[in-house]
């Protein structure tokens, strides 16, 4: 099935039938029998090296692909390249169903997906089932790829600290079970014992909401610009520790 809406989701790049997933179930059946998706998974929990004397910036996936053709991450990169943090962040996408996302792959011929699927309120949008159990075993084995690479970048000592910038909360600052990208990163760090710092924090996500109203965190979330120069600063003061 291809809702209309998929058609415009990629730029300069096609999305994949197969990888429209509009429910918890057809995700879960994805990540399970999907071939170039299982071949991806195995990749990045296994064999896939990152580079070297960076920070890891986990940030989350983007409606449109490639994710730094989207307005969300054309507002990251910016911030990233006029701070001149690019040189020492590796920029990785957390998603679903594809686990993760290294920047390099972003212009190499990928499969392309729309995935809304994991997010109750998109499934009651448009008349989805919504079955918590596929929600919960799709989340378990992607967090289960992100651990396995996390894991691995730990004991080979790929990446200096390790930050998740990521939809925390709601603007009530109220945790959800459809908070697909927390869950994952929590439970992933948690599996592979690693020390994840998962941002913002309810500090920063109340100031964002009391100066701009709780539709700006609803809508733009972790590329608002109050929240990426609050990254901006976490970043250079994890530079600043690394570096004394």
């Amino acid at each position: 099935m291809l809702f209309e809406t998929s058609t415009n989701r990629g730029v300069g790049v096609k999305i994949d039938p197969s990888l429209c997933l509009y429910n918890p179930e057809s995700v879960y059946r994805a990540i399970k029998n999907h071939r170039s998706l299982k071949r991806w998974l195995a990749y990045i929990s296994d064999s896939y090296n990152p580079p070297r004397n960076k920070i890891l910036l986990i940030f989350p996936c983007s409606a449109v692909k490639p994710y730094d053709k989207s307005p969300s991450y054309q507002r990251l990169l910016k911030m990233l390249s006029d701070t001149g943090l690019n040189r020492y962040v590796h920029l990785v996408t957390i998603s679903e169903p594809f686990g993760l996302v290294p920047q390099e792959f972003y212009s190499s011929k990928f499969a392309w997906y729309d995935c809304p699927g994991l997010f109750r309120w998109w499934c009651s949008r448009h008349e989805q089932p919504y079955e918590s159990q596929y929600l919960d075993k799709s989340i378990a084995i992607l967090s289960g790829v992100i651990a396995r690479f996390l894991e691995r970048a730990t004991k080979h000592g790929y990446y200096h600290s390790s930050i998740g910038f990521v939809r925390t909360m709601t603007s009530s600052l109220e945790r959800r079970r459809d908070h697909t990208h927390y869950r994952m990163l929590v439970d992933a760090s948690k599996a592979a014992g690693v020390d994840l710092e998962i941002l913002p924090d309810k500090k920063h996500v109340k100031e964002i909401v009391r100066k701009r109203g709780r539709l700006a965190w609803d809508y733009y979330g972790v590329s608002h610009p109050i929240a990426l120069e609050y990254l901006g600063k976490r970043l250079r003061s994890t530079l600043q520790e690394f570096s004394c």
